[in-house]
């Protein structure tokens, strides 16, 4: 009996050119974002913490980092055998988890790919979970499993590394673990449309 992989769940992962030369000046930006705009009444997926509005794409400071972050999603596009398509991030926002601190139970977004991006990830600062799209937790085969594999186990557990993106299809699953660590983890969240070449209207020069 042959054993046949049907579906495959993409991710990928890069390190930002640069980040330790720009980590301070990064954060810095940061900082003063967030003194500068209030946290939203109701965060989307922030239990605790702050999170700011979904604008911080507009931050002129950050364009060489929204930039690299389209740049994986057109190369994530073409690994998926996509159309030509055009590139664009809806929106993003700066999360910053103190100690004890987390964000919600997994949730989902609408758009075509997600992505994270650390800044700061002290050790023991709250792993990214990402669920197996592919299981029904009411499958009675999950009580079965003595060992976990690509095609029994239920979620992974990623340890966030400062200067890593992380980019995954929207449809994904995923959460945030707490942060157990005394330092801050602070990340850049985001959200990226795909549609095929023409349909994005480019801004006048």
């Amino acid at each position: 009996m042959n054993l046949m992989p049907i579906y495959s769940t993409p991710l990928w992962q890069s390190e930002y050119p640069d980040f330790e030369e720009e980590k301070e000046t990064l954060l810095k930006t940061l900082k003063e974002f967030k003194e500068q705009t209030p946290t939203k009444e109701t965060p989307r997926s922030n239990i605790a913490g702050y999170q700011s509005p979904s604008t911080l794409q507009q931050l002129e400071e950050l364009r060489p980092v929204f930039e690299y972050i389209c740049q994986m999603a057109f190369k994530a596009s073409a690994d998926l055998d996509f159309v030509e398509c055009d590139i664009a991030l809806t929106e993003a926002w700066l999360n910053v988890n103190d100690s004890r601190q987390c964000m919600n139970s997994e949730h989902v977004h609408g758009e075509v790919f997600s992505g994270v991006f650390y800044l700061q990830a002290p050790d023991g600062s709250g792993k990214l979970t990402i669920s197996n799209p592919g299981i029904n937790r009411m499958w009675d085969g999950c009580g079965l499993v003595s060992q976990k594999n690509q095609f029994t186990g239920e979620c992974i557990r990623i340890e966030p590394v400062e200067g890593n993106i992380i980019l995954f299809p929207s449809y994904i699953p995923h959460s945030v673990e707490t942060n157990d660590h005394d330092e801050e983890r602070i990340s850049i969240s985001f959200n990226i449309i795909a549609l095929p070449k023409g349909s994005i209207q480019q801004p006048q020069a």
